[in-house]
């Protein structure tokens, strides 16, 4: 199973929640004590105290996480969930490295040997997050003071979190779902990790991991309702959010069309929030997202932040640049415009910047667009956007394609694009012209977010290619599609303490 010292017996969970029990006030829950110690009677006696394990495990997921042996996580580069986003981001073709920063090895796409950094950290934050919904999972099942109806819509949000970080997981150690269902898969755990269940698992085949995916997201749509008392808790909406994008990745094109549109149901697109990049989470444009504060005692990465890397005012790591190939692709009246030339020579890998994530400077910048704005730097209270409404539309509107349907398509594309461009032109192309159309699109509004070109390249079976923009020398490359080089290996660590692991089960 897990490498040991990664497991969390039950007893050591409930310790690591002991501040989140602390942090809570008292009128948020009325079973449960804050204490320094807590029962599974107590963590279980109720829905409002589950609640308070849901919080914690939300807040290790967007946290600066690090390991119960520190051994995993805790560097700026590995801090949470952004980071595995950020490193997509920089694995891609839309964000340009001039020099070595926090990223560098991952825009490399060297990063991916059974004993670096990236490689221990996105195994293990899987699996630690995994094993925490599981021991929720098992805990609200075995609990005699929730109700069967209580239990039904915790067992349902639980699930869609385990659907999501198996998803997740194997996006990152295998290929495509459509290139080989049969091919090896991650090891799969639904029992949580403690006493005498420590058993390891092999690897089984991606097919496996997606039987246990689709149900988990199915029984979590059947079960959830929309309510929740902040946007970084997973509802009905979220939940048939992340199905469209499962649905998505293994081609099942009509039911990625359904789960899509029922995601973004009493919700709507948001231009006007797009170039502070929907910070605080109060548009209706976000899905999902994890909230950041520095105040009174509040969670934050820091300078593990999305602005720290893209932000050029110096406060930051000023890291990220942008290809100049997808920025010559918006127009001057697109809202999602906000680059600005910070090297005159074109040909730079810092040619151009972006002004979408991070706070106000107080000083002004000229964009490509014309406009003039307040140039952003870092902001350690940006909130990270997980599943947006503008997401939900490119989905459909490729699954739809994909379906032949390529009116329908066209239209929900163009409903996106004039929502962003008041003076967008609807193409009305078809086929293959179309889904190009879409990709770029998703290109244009995701890049910094999800990691989006390096996703699609390989869920598509795409090459990656850096040499048609300003990459610098020698990361100008092309990567060919279902290369090694898309797939993290698995820790060495992990292959010597898994019993159902050999060296034969290592990923090229």
């Amino acid at each position: 199973m897990l490498n040991q010292q990664y497991r969390i017996p039950f007893f050591l969970l409930l310790l690591s929640f002991t501040v989140f029990l602390n942090a809570c006030k008292k009128d948020f829950i009325n079973d449960v004590a804050p204490t320094n110690s807590a029962t599974a009677d107590q963590v279980y006696a109720s829905p409002d105290a589950v609640r308070v394990y849901f919080n914690g495990i939300y807040r290790s997921m967007r946290s600066q996480w690090q390991s119960i042996d520190a051994s995993a996580g805790g560097s700026t580069d590995t801090w949470g969930y952004n980071s595995i986003n950020l490193a997509r981001d920089a694995k891609g073709m839309d964000i340009v490295m001039p020099y070595n920063s926090w990223y560098y090895f991952d825009y490399q796409n060297d990063n991916r040997e059974p004993t670096y950094r990236r490689t221990r950290f996105t195994w293990y934050f899987f699996y630690e997050l995994i094993n925490q919904v599981n021991t929720l999972i098992n805990g609200v099942q075995n609990s005699t003071t929730i109700t069967e109806e209580q239990k039904a819509p915790l067992f349902a949000e639980g699930r869609a979190l385990r659907a999501f970080l198996y998803f997740e997981l194997i996006r990152e150690f295998q290929f495509a779902y459509l290139k080989d269902p049969s091919a090896p898969g991650v090891p799969v755990y639904t029992e949580p990790a403690s006493g005498e269940n420590l058993e390891g698992k092999p690897r089984g085949t991606v097919k496996d991991v997606y039987n246990q995916i689709n149900d988990d997201i199915q029984f979590a749509v059947q079960n959830l309702t929309t309510d929740r008392a902040l946007k970084s808790q997973v509802n009905l909406n979220v939940a048939w959010g992340m199905a469209a994008r499962i649905y998505l990745e293994q081609g099942k094109w009509a039911e990625a069309e359904n789960a899509a549109i029922n995601a973004r149901e009493g919700l709507s697109l948001d231009a006007s929030g797009y170039p502070d990049n929907y910070n605080g989470l109060t548009s209706d444009e976000v899905i999902w997202g994890f909230p950041q504060t520095i105040e009174n005692g509040g969670q934050s990465l820091y300078y593990g932040t999305p602005s720290s890397f893209f932000e050029q005012t110096g406060n930051g790591y000023d890291a990220f640049w942008m290809s100049r190939e997808l920025v010559e692709n918006f127009s001057a009246t697109d809202i999602r415009n906000t680059f600005y030339v910070y090297d005159p020579d074109p040909t730079a890998a810092d040619y151009l910047a972006t002004n979408k994530f991070g706070i106000s400077s107080g000083q002004p910048v000229e964009l490509i667009s014309g406009k003039t704005v307040d140039l952003k730097t870092i902001d350690f209270n940006e909130s990270l956007n997980m599943i947006r409404v503008g997401e939900m539309y490119l989905i459909e509107a490729e699954a739809k394609a994909k379906q032949g349907k390529d009116a329908d398509a066209d239209n929900i594309l163009f409903e996106l694009q004039s929502n962003r461009d008041p003076k967008a032109v609807q193409s009305h192309k078809t086929g293959q012209a179309l889904i190009d159309e879409i990709l770029l699109e998703r290109r244009k509004e995701l890049y910094g977010e999800l990691g989006i070109d390096w996703l699609d390249a390989k869920r598509l079976q795409l090459p990656i290619d850096r040499t048609k923009s300003n990459h610098p020398t020698p990361n100008d490359y092309f990567i060919p599609a279902n290369d090694p080089a898309f797939n993290l290996k698995i820790p060495q660590s992990e292959i010597q303490a898994n019993e159902a692991l050999s060296a034969a089960d290592q990923n090229p």
